[in-house]
């Protein structure tokens, strides 16, 4: 048995000890917290109106009280973290960049096809060297839109999401389930592991959790992005992104 020294110093760390969990986690988690506060509320009090209860304000009571508990989280909504919403999803470039572009998009999305046109080759073309490029579902156009989403993740299983990424934007009109299969042979992936993906509808809820944490940071349509946690609405030019992309490297290069 340990001696009373021993039990003392045991005791100590495990009080020191801090519970780390990502943002991405603590998001769905407190969602779920949020609403079912709400819900609890509306139920026991017979109101209607939700409007009564600020969300933000929920929010941030529950951050208080999980950091007196010892919990913690990374980013915590601060747009100088230029990792704060990157999560486990497909990205290009160096891991380590010190710009990162989230892009928030709908395989179904006009505007979405757009920037992957006009912007998206010059820019990974300029300045890939030094852009870390996030592709994240915001898939809510159609309802076709979350099994694209979820077929393009399968391929992402196999290692492939950005060749389904391409034929995807370059073949808006033909999506659906024969297409996602024909994709898959088209880029030789393992058919029957793929279909099971599909059937299975194994990233769904991967890609209702991303539309839901984007919506949570304040994405409202698509294309959506976060340059170094910085928000920008819509197909933007080109020469938008080179001036925030310039932008971010020179005060990179200062700090």
């Amino acid at each position: 048995m340990p001696n009373e020294n021993s039990q003392a110093k045991i005791e100590e760390k495990q009080a020191d000890q801090v519970v780390v969990i990502s943002k991405i986690t603590f998001n769905y988690v407190l969602i779920a917290i949020v609403f079912l506060l709400v819900g609890m509320l509306i139920g026991v009090f017979g109101l209607n109106d939700r409007r009564l209860f600020d969300e933000e304000q929920l929010k941030a009571a529950l951050i208080s009280a999980m950091k007196a508990s010892g919990v913690q989280f990374d980013g915590e909504g601060d747009a100088s973290d230029r990792f704060a919403l990157v999560d486990d999803d497909p990205y290009l470039g160096d891991e380590d960049a010190p710009v990162v572009i989230v892009e928030f998009s709908d395989f179904f999305c006009s505007y979405c096809k757009r920037h992957f046109d006009q912007t998206f080759a010059p820019l990974l073309e300029n300045y890939g060297e030094h852009i870390r490029y996030v592709y994240r579902d915001f898939a809510r156009l159609t309802p076709e839109s979350a099994p694209a989403a979820a077929a393009a993740q399968c391929a992402f299983e196999q290692g492939k999401f950005w060749e389904f990424h391409q034929t995807f934007f370059s073949s808006q009109d033909s999506l659906n389930r024969d297409f996602y299969i024909q994709t898959a042979e088209l880029h030789e992936l393992d058919i029957s592991e793929y279909t099971a993906c599909l059937d299975e509808n194994r990233y769904l809820d991967e890609v209702e959790f991303d539309g839901l944490d984007g919506q949570f940071e304040g994405v409202r349509g698509t294309p959506t992005f976060f340059i170094n946690g910085q928000l920008l609405s819509g197909a933007q030019p080109y020469s938008i992104f080179e001036r925030l992309v310039q932008r971010e490297l020179e005060q990179a290069a200062s700090s």
